[in-house]
This record gives structure tokens, C-alpha cells and sequence, in this order.
């Protein structure tokens, strides 16, 4: 099985890279294959379908930025970078799914390597996010990353102080938003000039 290395992890067969308005469904469509734990996890508490198609259309706003792991033309990890529209306040939250499958793979560590790229790119100092106490995975990957963790009954909070930006951290995301971007006018492309090929061909 072939291997890549994204963002200074190597990572199963796959790219990361960043999702586009124009992705929401299939972004929708990895929230939906969750399970029941993952769901909670990422989320704090019990979540059903429902919520998540109404949360996916919410995630492209003014805000928000979603980073995933695409494998076989499939999203088995995001990573949600919410906060953008404040920018005076230079903080950001940062939010994770890998589905089950896909996990202990360097996914989640690969994502959060961009997502911090991203955050440092948009002026943001500081990036928050919580987990719950049994999240043993989340707390260690945010160690990875220099996160300040405070524990509560509840949830556990992360603390992580990005950096500023710097002329390498603006050409590695440039270059990334590039191959996403061209990836996605590969794929809009087959989507609508097939079904006009083969309806020609058939008269």
C-alpha cells in the first residue's frame, strides 16, 4: 500500500488538503458515516443524522475552513478551523473527526499540522479546543503540538499558541490551496461534461 508525507507525517494512501464550498456533501457524507463514540467525541454528546447534514451546510460560512484526508474520492478525516470572521480577537477553535477505520494512522496529526499552518497564515495567536476526559487520543495528539491542557469534569480545554506567519508558512498553504483547487475543477469537470459526452454518443 502506498504511503505520502503530509505535512511531516506519513500517512496511508490519501492526500490532505482543503475542502471547498462546492464539497459539502462530500464533507456531509464522512459526518454521517461516524459512529456513535466518534460522534460524541467530536462533538461533546449524542448527535443524529439530522444534526450533522444541518451542521455540514453551516461549516463553509465567513468562519469557517475545513482541512481533510480524502482517500478512493471519500473524506475519512476533517479538521475545522472555526473563528475566522473575529480576527481582531487572534483566536481560533479547532475541531477533528477521523472515522473509526482510519484511525492511529497519522491522519489526525497530518491535519492538525495544517491546520495550524492555516491558523498562523490568518493572524491567529491562539487556538483553542476541548475534547472529553476520555479522549485519550485527542489529549495526546494536542501534547504533540505543545498544548496547554486544562482538565474539568466535563471536558478537557487546549491551549495552543500558533506563531505569526512567515514566507513558508504562506508558499506551503498557497501550494496546497493550488493542487486543492485544481483537484476540485478536475472533479466538477467529469461531473458535468461526462453525462453530456455519453448523451451525444448515444444519438
Amino acid at each position: 500500500m502506498a504511503q505520502s508525507k503530509m505535512g511531516g507525517t506519513t500517512t496511508v494512501q490519501g492526500e490532505i488538503r482543503r475542502l471547498w464550498p462546492a464539497e459539502r456533501e462530500l464533507f456531509t457524507a464522512h459526518l454521517l458515516r461516524l459512529d456513535a463514540l466518534t460522534r460524541r467525541e467530536r462533538f461533546g454528546t449524542a448527535v443524529n443524522d439530522d444534526f450533522l447534514a444541518n451542521y455540514a451546510t453551516t461549516t463553509f460560512g465567513v468562519g469557517g475552513l475545513v482541512y481533510a484526508y480524502i482517500e478512493d474520492g471519500r473524506i475519512r478525516g476533517a479538521a475545522e478551523l472555526r473563528g475566522l470572521e473575529d480576527l481582531v480577537a487572534q483566536t481560533g477553535e479547532a475541531a477533528f473527526s477521523v472515522e473509526k477505520a482510519w484511525r492511529r494512522r497519522g491522519i489526525g496529526e497530518a491535519l492538525f499540522a495544517r491546520l495550524i499552518t492555516a491558523a498562523r497564515n490568518r493572524g491567529i495567536r491562539t487556538l483553542y479546543m476541548t475534547c472529553l476526559p476520555e479522549n485519550a487520543a485527542m489529549r495526546q495528539l494536542a501534547r504533540k503540538f505543545e498544548a496547554e491542557l486544562i482538565g474539568g469534569y466535563n471536558d478537557v480545554e487546549g491551549t495552543i499558541a500558533t506563531g505569526g506567519p512567515t514566507p513558508f508558512t504562506i508558499l506551503d498553504e498557497a501550494f496546497d490551496h493550488a493542487r486543492g483547487f485544481a483537484t476540485l475543477a478536475l472533479s466538477l469537470q467529469r461531473k458535468f461534461w461526462r453525462p453530456a459526452f455519453f448523451g451525444r454518443a448515444a444519438r
